[in-house]
């Protein structure tokens, strides 16, 4: 949901129309229709040009709210998309529809008929949308979701025969395909070029054939490791295994050459999934979007992976799917880290 501000001469249904044709505009489109805005210091108040997404004509004119980007703008237009007049009233109980006042803020629903809206179907139609979790090797209170068809042992360890040896105890508790994670963030899921080659040898010798598939949690390690990394990938790929690989937030946080580690996975036609992680602590009630190593969120738009960030819940699925919906990034799917 999001704030829209009355204007001279609005009604419900002019505002449910303006907001549907502008569903999907991108950041660009945006700046374009507003020369004289600068747009790293948008003004509270101001008034925007919003274009349709498709043509040239605009849409609605928008009133810039607290805490507003042309990212956040974006995203939240993502979602209407379909949207009605009786959304609207309905989002709004307290308004007149027939007296509103200039000025009077009302509260904009995410449509019914969007795709984000629901947040099992991906956007960019390649598949059945990837519903994960993140199962910690540790926990006795894990909870698996309702239909979720992807389950990743997670120890935090590289080390393939330490991970093995964690992850054994949860294995049968796996939902839907079954993974076993290599890596994590601190110092024993830290990535060396051995400990690459240590992962390649364990599938070279089936000791991970028990899996369907290896998550590779890169956040810190060595520079240099493009090379190791995408030999790891092509063997795993060769044993049948499918490749995840997740990085903290846009690039991994503790390796010095991220942005050209990303850019090969964006390019690797080996990598099944690409899980970019929205938080930190994992107990935020928000996604983060906040991005690492100069990598921006749009470059995913490049990945020839199916791109399923990890959140902290499925109730978070449809602010990422807007957000990257803005920034030119289909999405199919999700890994949930709550246990």
């Amino acid at each position: 949901m999001f704030k829209y501000t009355v204007l001279a001469g609005d009604t419900l249904t002019d505002i449910a129309v303006g907001l549907s044709s502008a569903a999907g505009v991108s950041v660009q489109s945006i700046e374009a229709a507003n020369p004289g805005v600068n747009a790293n210091a948008l003004q509270i108040g101001t008034l925007l040009n919003i274009p349709a997404r498709l043509g040239q004509t605009i849409a609605l004119k928008y009133t810039i709210q607290d805490g507003d980007s042309y990212s956040i703008i974006a995203a939240n237009l993502a979602g209407c998309t379909g949207l009605s007049f009786q959304e609207i009233e309905q989002a709004n109980p307290s308004v007149n529809p027939n007296t509103m006042a200039v000025g009077q803020v009302l509260t904009i629903p995410i449509s019914s008929a969007s795709p984000i809206a629901d947040p099992t179907i991906p956007l960019n139609q390649s598949g059945n949308a990837q519903k994960g979790l993140w199962y910690w090797t540790w926990s006795k209170k894990t909870q698996v979701p309702e239909n979720t068809n992807l389950g990743i042992a997670f120890s935090g360890w590289v080390s393939p025969q330490t991970a093995i040896d964690n992850s054994n105890a949860v294995y049968s508790k796996l939902p839907g395909l079954k993974y076993i994670c290599l890596g994590g963030g601190n110092e024993s899921g830290s990535w060396t070029e051995s400990a690459v080659q240590s992962v390649t040898n364990a599938i070279h010798s089936d000791s991970l054939s028990a899996y369907q598939g290896i998550a590779y949690d890169i956040e810190e390690g060595s520079s240099g490791l493009a090379t190791a990394f995408a030999a790891s990938f092509t063997a795993a790929k060769a044993k049948g295994l499918k490749v995840l690989v997740t990085v903290s937030h846009s690039a991994p946080y503790g390796i010095t050459d991220a942005a050209a580690l990303m850019r090969s996975f964006f390019a690797s036609p080996v990598i099944d999934i690409l899980s970019p992680q929205l938080y930190t602590t994992g107990e935020e009630t928000s996604n983060q979007y906040a991005t690492s190593a100069e990598v921006n969120w749009s470059e995913y738009a490049d990945a020839k992976a199916i791109v399923a960030p990890s959140i902290v819940t499925a109730s978070l699925y449809a602010d990422a799917q807007a957000y990257f919906l803005a920034q030119g990034v289909s999405l199919g799917g999700f890994l949930q880290w709550k246990q």
